[in-house]
């Protein structure tokens, strides 16, 4: 027992977890900031609270992957350079969560991502990338976001149907929470798909 008026001794894992709920509160308060410095600062102090949190859970697959989402996002910020080097860092990361939870829908979400839109210099492989974006999918049945991800990259490599199917399967989803901001990003993007070419880039669209 604790002794009366002595605190008790929080746990390595409950620390752990605090500290990674809070870096992933702070990476979504980053993803909704109004300018680029505001989410800087906000990823920035993301990732010393997933740092701190790999520390005190280094087999949690969450926390290293959201440590790699604060990574990624800084490397995004600073452009495409600093994104490619970082991309050896990046992939050991995603490796790590992937070994830890071989059924981490975000990171096979995140790899797959990397894999359709990075050139085949720095590794992209779209056959790839459409595989884990679909593995992804089949795991989360509550996903919007992914399903747009796999929706795009199917356009990007001319399967069209296949992109209009999974984008209106992505708004039926996002009706079915009764979400109005993903509604409407899904109608934006369905929208943005209808104009654009068969293989063609898409304009961005918030996920």
């Amino acid at each position: 027992a604790v002794p009366r008026g002595e605190p008790a001794m929080i746990s390595p894992t409950a620390q752990g977890e605090r500290e990674l709920k809070l870096a992933d509160r702070l990476l979504s308060e980053g993803e909704a900031a109004p300018d680029d410095a505001s989410r800087r600062a906000k990823y920035e102090q993301a990732k010393q609270h997933a740092t701190r949190a790999v520390e005190l859970m280094p087999n949690s697959a969450d926390a290293h992957f959201v440590h790699f989402g604060a990574v990624g996002r800084l490397a995004q910020l600073d452009g495409l350079t600093t994104a490619a080097f970082q991309l050896m860092a990046l992939n050991s990361e995603l490796d790590e969560v992937l070994r830890l939870d071989p059924n981490h829908a975000n990171a096979l979400a995140a790899r797959g991502g990397m894999l359709v839109k990075l050139p085949r210099l720095l590794g992209g492989n779209s056959k790839q990338g459409i595989e884990y974006l679909e593995r992804a999918v089949a795991l989360d049945n509550e996903a919007v976001g992914k399903r747009l991800e796999l929706a795009e990259a199917y356009h990007l490599v001319g399967r069209g149907t296949d992109a209009k199917t999974t984008a209106d399967d992505a708004l039926a989803v996002a009706q079915q929470l009764k979400d109005p901001e993903k509604i409407e990003t899904c109608q934006k993007f369905i929208a943005e798909l209808q104009r654009t070419c068969d293989g063609c880039a898409m304009a961005a669209i918030g996920r």
